[in-house]
């Protein structure tokens, strides 16, 4: 049986959210890679571009740990079936919400990534209006 835990996404994961290491985004994300889903279009690409996305959520949650609950990988693709949890902390509200990231690699770097996380049922879950995280 495949071990999770030696898939790059389990490592974007466990690195760059659970342990909060920022340097992992340079060194686990392509200088020009794009991640769908997460933020606009018209976003810088690659880590920089990432990093908009991963400020604004961590400047509104703490104690943010995302539970990887499978990776299926083939080829140059992997895809995680994730679960979020993390304190609102403006509310003090604790949430949990699903979500899937599927990326292509190349160089043992993340080249693309498609996101479809369950953003709409997280700002229910605070009695929110939809807002976006990236800005």
């Amino acid at each position: 049986m495949r071990d999770k835990t030696k898939t790059l996404l389990y490592q974007w994961f466990n690195e760059v959210w659970n342990q909060g290491l920022e340097d992992s985004i340079e060194q686990l994300m392509a200088t020009n890679s794009f991640a769908h889903g997460i933020k606009s279009e018209e976003q810088l690409q690659g880590p920089a571009g990432f990093k908009t996305f991963y400020h604004g959520f961590k400047d509104q949650f703490d104690d943010i740990h995302i539970d990887v609950k499978e990776v299926v990988s083939q080829d140059d693709m992997e895809c995680a079936l994730t679960e979020v949890m993390a304190t609102h902390k403006e509310s003090g509200k604790r949430i949990s919400f699903t979500g899937l990231c599927m990326v292509r690699i190349e160089n043992n770097q993340i080249a693309e990534a498609w996101n479809q996380y369950d953003f709409q049922g997280m700002q229910q879950q605070l009695e929110q209006e939809p807002t976006s995280l990236a800005e």
